[in-house]
């Protein structure tokens, strides 16, 4: 069964939640329970804390002056890190801009085969599917690699429908 996606409309929070999700996979895995994993809002608190630590140091540097130096590399972390992470979303963007914002998979008996990778196919056999997450706005198939699949929560009944079919042993997390 063919599985085809747009995300043209939604991809930031699609994105926001499938990247989340991926992070947080041996997690997931184990609680067998979905909490809202946002990426970018993870993201953006380990920022503010950097920059929140950095004012404090700034704030005590009058009574020790090596504080400021410490207060000035921490922002500087903190830059970088913002900066890393907005590369992240903008190269990710820039690489679904590309193929259109669309993706298609094959689930058959032999797993998931996807080619959307500079047509590189790609087949991951049912041993490798760890599971499938079905969250607020995506549902995400996890694998025992770096690799994950993402598709707009639309496409639940077709891929919950094909897992059942050929991966029933697939752990589903709602």
């Amino acid at each position: 069964m063919k599985v085809s996606t747009n995300m043209s409309k939604n991809f930031f929070s699609c994105f926001d939640e499938s990247k989340g999700i991926s992070l947080q996979k041996q997690k997931l895995l184990k609680s067998n329970s979905y909490r809202f994993c946002s990426y970018m809002r993870k993201k953006l608190l380990i920022l503010i804390f950097l920059f929140l630590l950095a004012t404090i140091l700034l704030f005590f540097s009058c009574c020790y002056m090596s504080m400021i130096l410490l207060s000035w590399i921490i922002s500087f972390i903190g830059l970088g890190y913002f900066i890393y992470f907005l590369t992240t979303v903008m190269t990710s963007y820039h690489y679904r801009k590309n193929q259109q914002f669309q993706n298609t998979i094959l689930i058959d008996k032999n797993g998931i085969t996807d080619e959307s990778y500079y047509g590189i196919k790609m087949i991951f056999s049912w041993n490798k599917i760890l599971g499938i997450v079905v969250g607020k706005r995506t549902i995400v198939i996890l694998t025992d690699t770096p690799v994950y699949f993402y598709f707009d929560l639309s496409k639940k009944d077709e891929i919950l429908t094909a897992i059942h079919k050929y991966g029933d042993e697939i752990k589903i997390i709602y």
